[in-house]
């Protein structure tokens, strides 16, 4: 499931989508479906305020902010540089 906010998103935008999480995966899955995945892509997002949100949700829910346009080759470069900096 994806959700577009247009918005920052918010813990209520995260509770919604482990509703629709839990729902999905009971009444819908079937024995031999693997879990459903939530999306929430939001014009912003507090990284403080989801990692509370997100703490003790045991569904596959993601939360990252989108952009309106494409990064140019250079922007994008640094930030895969900085991104394998930081986990290796």
């Amino acid at each position: 499931m994806i959700d577009l906010k247009i918005n920052e998103v918010d813990h209520s935008d995260i509770g919604q989508m482990n509703m629709y999480l839990n729902y999905f995966a009971k009444e819908e899955n079937e024995s031999n479906d693997i879990a459903p995945i939530g999306i929430i892509l939001g014009a912003d997002k507090d990284e403080v305020k989801i990692e509370y949100a997100l703490g003790g949700i045991s569904n596959k829910l993601f939360v990252s902010r989108y952009q309106l346009y494409l990064p140019k080759k250079k922007e994008l470069e640094e930030e895969v540089r900085k991104l394998f900096e930081i986990n290796y």
